[in-house]
């Protein structure tokens, strides 16, 4: 009995194949190629070389603020030294002689300078014995043996803030002929070098800004302009791959990279040519087999070929004899154009490969070059495409006054020999042994609108299984003294099928058959 319509025996391997097939055809045509979402070249190099100069500027920058700001610490330092030091060679004698009064007028004397916020003068015990302005201590006498200020060997001052004042003290001994006579203190206003220190400072925090736009800047015409050859590169190569024809164009140059232009030119103009031999090869010889080729290099190039194991379709028309004396050339050329297209396609859905068209007549294998356990199968499914389409063709035709033809197939699967036949100048992949010829000869006995296939096909994985097969009486074909027993596949049931009709629809949309 034939399948229902619901059935379909190892319909995962049949389905997802036929389906892969004729989705890779849609894809290949409708989509487009993803661009790369990375950043560009040129803003890569624009953000490292400004990063690099960010950072060269920035630690130079800190570099010279610390540099100044150590140097400012020396000099008020200094200065504070040479400043205590006079105060106390001046209260020297008058502290052992205890003269308040001289002490007094020369703390006044000292304090007129406007650096000077405040002076003291201890005798050796820490009492205060004169001074005048702001004191950094809380009370006027201090422990001076324990005070670090006071003690010899100090670098700087020690600084100190009240809200009025911002001040540096610095202490001294005060020695008469070595003779420890007391102690001495000068606080010094800060303001004056914190207002320079700031300055500075500023200046040249604003000059290392400066610098690092101006690096900026620069780097990003620097990027943009190493990176102009690598956008010539780019776009002659998107060019070439979109077979646009373009190349690398623009000024000539004398350098490194105007020698890598011209070298991608030579190399662009050979892609270009190599892609025009391609396209013209996958014109005259089936993908599958093209890729083989190309894949293969000088390998593929020799005579002969290997035996394997396949199936072998042949479809012809039905009275092309009479129907060429009916129609000049041209307009039976267009006939067999027009079928012979769509029956391309439905046996490339069905892994089927294109192996010749011969006059009235097209040949297609399966499971060759690509071995597939299920090329029986593919080819009997195949058949059932091809006359469906051709129905379809058919029914356009006559709507549209266009003479039109019945098509018969014969299939047949057993080992052959695939491989290169012809000689060293000019040759031809094909396939050639009994199992061809015998499905060439029972597609001479076949009824038009019918499929025949051997027994050898039927006994494929899933054939009978899928598809009803009557049986019809064994054959005498011309050239084999065998008989060959045949059956012819009743194509109502299995054209009826989801899967059919998808991927027929698929090849050839009813209605848009012209």
């Amino acid at each position: 009995m034939a399948p229902s319509s619901g059935e379909y025996p190892d319909m995962n391997i049949t389905e997802a194949t036929i389906e892969s097939r004729v989705s890779q055809q849609e894809t290949s045509t409708g989509s487009e190629q993803k661009s790369n979402a990375s950043l560009p070249l040129a803003l890569k190099w624009s953000i490292s070389i400004a990063a690099l100069i960010v950072m060269v500027m920035g630690l130079l920058g800190w570099f010279l603020m610390n540099q100044q700001e150590d140097a400012f610490e020396r000099q008020n330092a200094l200065m504070g030294r040479v400043v205590v030091a006079q105060f106390a060679r001046a209260a020297s004698e008058p502290l052992l002689a205890d003269d308040d009064l001289a002490l007094k007028v020369l703390v006044s004397q000292q304090e007129k300078s406007p650096l000077i916020v405040g002076m003291q003068v201890f005798d050796r015990e820490g009492r205060l014995r004169g001074g005048a302005g702001s004191p950094p201590f809380a009370d006027n006498s201090i422990t001076v043996n324990e005070h670090p200020v006071f003690q010899s060997g100090v670098p700087v001052g020690m600084s100190w803030n009240t809200d009025a004042v911002s001040a540096v003290s610095f202490g001294s001994e005060v020695r008469f002929r070595e003779v420890l006579a007391g102690y001495v203190l000068v606080s010094l206003d800060r303001a004056p070098f914190e207002f320079a220190l700031t300055r500075l400072v500023n200046a040249l925090l604003a000059t290392t800004l400066g610098l690092i736009v101006l690096g900026v800047i620069l780097s990003i015409a620097l990027a943009h302009r190493l990176c102009r050859p690598i956008y010539k590169l780019v776009e002659a190569g998107e060019a070439i791959h979109n077979a646009d024809g373009g190349g690398v164009s623009g000024e000539s140059r004398g350098d490194e990279i105007g020698r890598v232009l011209d070298i991608f030119q030579n190399m662009a103009e050979g892609l270009k040519e190599k892609k025009v031999v391609e396209e013209t090869l996958y014109r005259y010889v089936s993908p599958n087999v093209a890729q083989k080729l190309l894949a293969s290099g000088d390998d593929s190039m020799a005579l002969g070929g290997a035996t394997t194991t396949g199936s072998v379709l042949f479809c012809d028309i039905v009275g092309f004899t009479e129907l060429s004396e009916k129609l000049p050339p041209e307009e039976l050329m267009a006939l067999l154009n027009h079928y012979f297209s769509y029956f391309a396609l439905a046996g490339s859905s069905c892994q089927g490969t294109v192996d010749k068209f011969i006059g009235d007549c097209v040949m297609i294998l399966f499971g060759v070059p690509e071995q597939d356990e299920m090329h029986g199968l593919y080819a009997a499914t195949c058949g059932v495409l091809i006359q469906e389409s051709a129905d379809r063709i058919s029914q356009q035709r006559r709507s549209a006054a266009l003479p039109t033809v019945d098509f018969r197939i014969g299939i047949n699967s057993g080992s052959v020999l695939a491989g290169n036949l012809g000689s060293e100048e000019r040759m031809q992949y094909t396939v050639v042994g009994d199992v061809v010829n015998v499905a060439s000869r029972i597609c001479d006995l076949c009824a038009p609108g019918g499929i025949l296939l051997t027994e050898e096909t039927a006994n494929q994985p899933a054939v009978r299984e899928t598809m009803l097969l009557l049986s019809r009486e064994s054959a005498t074909v011309k050239g084999r003294s065998e008989r060959v027993e045949l059956l012819e596949m009743e194509r109502g049931s299995f054209s009826r099928h989801d899967l059919i009709k998808q991927h027929l629809e698929a090849i050839l949309p009813e209605g848009k058959a012209g």
